[in-house]
């Protein structure tokens, strides 16, 4: 039997990408973002920049925003009722707030539309 929560990984042309489907920006160092869109032509862009950018790369390329959370490495403590990150060897300690993405942070790639992107199986 297999565990429900195991995280299974596969690739997929960038072309076939959807909003809310998990992308492994960097393969081998697990940097996981959700997919906010995917435009394959002009007419899928709501803002200009985007609709701009689509168009020019007629139908070669698949535009993709992503969320852009980066991940916490350090422990966790509490210091007079703040939440601090254990510095590393070179850094100081640093407050939780400074260090955790903001909510809107989006990466914005550009993909082959053939490209081969690793995702990862959502469970059901």
């Amino acid at each position: 039997m297999t565990d429900p929560r195991a995280a299974v990984e596969y690739r997929v042309p960038a072309n076939d990408l959807r909003k809310g489907d998990l992308v492994n920006t960097t393969p081998g160092e697990d940097d996981w973002q959700e997919v906010v869109g995917v435009y394959r032509k002009a007419d899928d862009a709501k803002s200009t920049e985007i609709r701009t950018l689509v168009s020019t790369l007629g139908g070669r390329y698949v535009v993709v925003q992503l969320t852009d959370l980066a991940p916490v490495d350090g422990g966790i403590f509490f210091d007079e009722g703040a939440a601090m990150i254990y510095g590393d060897d070179e850094g100081e300690d640093q407050a939780v707030a400074d260090v955790i993405s903001g909510s809107d942070g989006v990466r914005t790639y550009l993909y082959t539309k053939f490209e081969l992107v690793t995702v990862r199986a959502k469970s059901t």
